[in-house]
């Protein structure tokens, strides 16, 4: 009885191990795992079919098998690091053989098998003796690292090309933050390299500018409690004392372990930065500007335009809406508009300084405006045309000014000058008459100091009535009343007739005379009054006599200026002081106050030149350098020459 139950475990026992085997067996069917055993000292080795077909053989082609076997397999270059690995474990120092090498297939190319066993027992010296294992193929696992190793190694090269780096950011629930992962540009960036912050950032935080980090704190945590994209601009200080300006750019990804991993780009924008920052400064300075500009155009009364002339568009600043008595809220501007508020009686004046805008480039005209409400009011515009090659369009860019009131004080004023003027024409006329006659008197006989007396009173008369003329000369161009002769009228006699009636005053000034005048120019004409243009002349031509030193040189000239003629009159004299450049044509205007006493004059003189050639289409101006005399010149256009 007792033998039978002994027989009935033993049987039991090998029953259990049977389905150990095969369940042990099945799991390594199923895992494709080959297996091998090892007798270490007799080289003995035994394979399952796994491990051969691993590498492309039948178990039965390898026969007869050993140790040898396997390292006619092995790759020359792994079996070194094999051995030394088998070493270790048979010492000791690892609890497991483990290897990863290269095995030739029977087709040829090499296949990667990780191998992993352990000893079990060894002999009674103690030598290694018997060991089992696992033989499992790798070959994919390491083409797909191979093809990470690859893929990284472009990503490292593409990197280190970009202007900034890129990089992960990781911060974990205790608030802990490094850069797993960034690229070599961190140190341009920072001044650290991607070791130093792998495993903690507060390298990178150190080199933020102080005042800065609060915002960079809570854009981050913004960012991390909404998932949101990170996005911010900082100052960081290098080394070397300098702050330079960062931009970065990283979209959060939540962990499984409760952290949050950035991935992201940093780059330096410091020239962009200052060029913004400048840009923002010269803004708010165009700002200031422009609100003190508005402050003296309310103050001024003047507005601002821009006129585009060949599509009639229009724009105004506010001060012109103010002045032409508009809500600038319910209306477009437009040159059709302008030229409907125009006085009927001055839309042929403004259409002629137009005209001559396009000539000379400069519209300058005083006429009066119809308001909505019916007020007539008056606006001096001054404008310039811009460069036809620039602005193709035909730009124009200008001002309004509300001259109303001035015009009322001129006009008193005109009102008064030619009420006084022709008040004292009349006696002034008799007394010179009856001075002239008195001095023709052969018979009076007159002491040396009755004779200067006269002739300081007949010489006083004289320039009063020159005033008086010059004033009432001026009132009539002012209201328009002067009577223009036009007429086609050849350069040459007109200039020659100039320099005759100034040849005596010439040689009395001791100055010398004379007259320029190119060869192409001696059949040139223009469209002018006669009387007006000698009048202009007469008065070029005089102040410079006057103010030529002994032995001086006054030159009157014409030549071409395009399709304009200029008639010019230069002197060696002392010049225009700079400062009186911008008065010079103003009414009963004088550099020297004490030049009207020793040369003569009334300062009306060039007043009435340059409103005499405005009125003939012309322009007047000069050029002068205080010391070395002045060149003062008169426009007109130039007719065609006759065929």
């Amino acid at each position: 009885m007792e033998q039978e139950i002994r027989d009935r475990l033993q049987q039991f026992a090998h029953q259990k191990l049977a389905q150990s085997e095969l369940l042990n067996r099945s799991v390594l069917d199923g895992t494709r795992i080959g297996t091998w055993q090892w007798n270490v000292q007799t080289g003995e080795t035994l394979f399952n079919e796994r491990w051969a077909e691993i590498i492309g053989y039948r178990l039965d082609e390898l026969q007869p098998i050993s140790i040898d076997t396997w390292l006619g397999l092995v790759h020359p270059d792994d079996g070194e690091r094999s051995n030394a690995l088998l070493q270790q474990h048979f010492s000791g120092e690892a609890e497991f053989y483990d290897c990863q090498c290269r095995m030739q297939h029977k087709d040829g190319h090499w296949v990667w098998v990780h191998d992993r066993g352990r000893l079990v027992s060894r002999t009674a010296d103690g030598q290694p003796l018997m060991m089992y294992g696992t033989h499992a193929d790798i070959s994919e696992q390491k083409e797909a690292e191979q093809a990470l190793l690859a893929s990284r190694d472009k990503l490292e090269k593409m990197t280190q090309q970009l202007p900034g780096v890129v990089y992960q950011f990781q911060q974990w629930p205790d608030g802990h933050f490094a850069f797993p992962y960034a690229s070599e540009s961190i140190y341009q960036i920072y001044g650290v390299t991607p070791e130093q912050v792998r495993h903690d950032a507060s390298a990178v935080f150190s080199v933020i500018v102080p005042d800065d980090i609060p915002a960079v704190t809570e854009s981050i945590l913004r960012s991390k409690t909404e998932l949101s994209l990170w996005q911010h601009e900082y100052r960081v200080k290098r080394q070397n004392g300098d702050v330079a300006w960062m931009a970065g750019r990283a979209m959060p990804e939540a962990m499984p372990d409760g952290s949050v991993l950035w991935h992201g780009y940093i780059y330096e924008i410091t020239e962009r930065k200052q060029q913004y920052l400048a840009l923002e400064q010269a803004y708010s300075e165009l700002n200031l500007a422009q609100q003190r500009l508005e402050q003296a155009s309310r103050q001024a009364r003047i507005g601002y335009w821009r006129a585009t002339l060949r599509t009639g568009e229009l724009w105004w600043s506010p001060m012109i809406y103010d002045i032409f008595g508009f809500d600038p809220e319910f209306t477009q501007p437009n040159i059709a508009l302008f030229n409907s508020m125009v006085h009927p009686d001055d839309l042929d004046k403004l259409a002629e300084s137009e005209a001559r805008a396009f000539q000379s480039g400069e519209h300058n005209v005083i006429h009066r405006i119809v308001r909505p409400d019916g007020e007539i009011r008056w606006v001096h515009e001054l404008a310039q045309l811009l460069p036809v090659q620039d602005f193709p369009e035909q730009v124009m860019v200008g001002s309004v000014q509300d001259v109303t009131e001035f015009m009322r004080l001129q006009r008193l004023k005109d009102e008064f000058i030619s009420t006084v003027s022709h008040e004292l024409r009349t006696p002034l006329t008799s007394i010179g008459g009856a001075i002239k006659l008195l001095v023709g008197t052969q018979q009076l006989q007159l002491n040396d100091t009755a004779q200067m007396l006269l002739d300081v009173a007949q010489s006083n008369i004289s320039r009063l009535q020159h005033l008086i003329n010059d004033l009432l000369d001026i009132e009539k161009l002012s209201a328009g009343k002067m009577k223009l002769e036009l007429k086609t009228l050849k350069v040459l006699p007109l200039l020659q007739h100039a320099r005759r009636d100034h040849a005596t005053f010439a040689e009395k000034s001791r100055v010398k005379l004379e007259l320029q005048v190119t060869e192409d120019l001696a059949d040139a004409e223009l469209k002018v009054d006669e009387h007006r243009l000698q009048q202009i002349l007469a008065n070029l031509l005089s102040n410079a006599l006057k103010f030529s030193p002994d032995g001086g040189l006054v030159v009157l000239e014409a030549h071409r200026q395009g399709s304009q003629l200029e008639i010019s009159v230069t002197d060696q004299g002392p010049g225009i002081p700079t400062e009186f450049h911008s008065k010079i044509f103003q009414r009963f205007s004088q550099a020297d106050a004490s030049s009207s006493k020793s040369k003569g004059g009334t300062g009306l003189g060039l007043a009435l030149c340059k409103e005499l050639a405005d009125v003939m289409g012309g322009t007047i101006g000069f050029i002068s350098t205080p010391g070395q005399g002045c060149r003062f010149f008169v426009r007109f256009p130039l007719l065609p020459s006759p065929s």
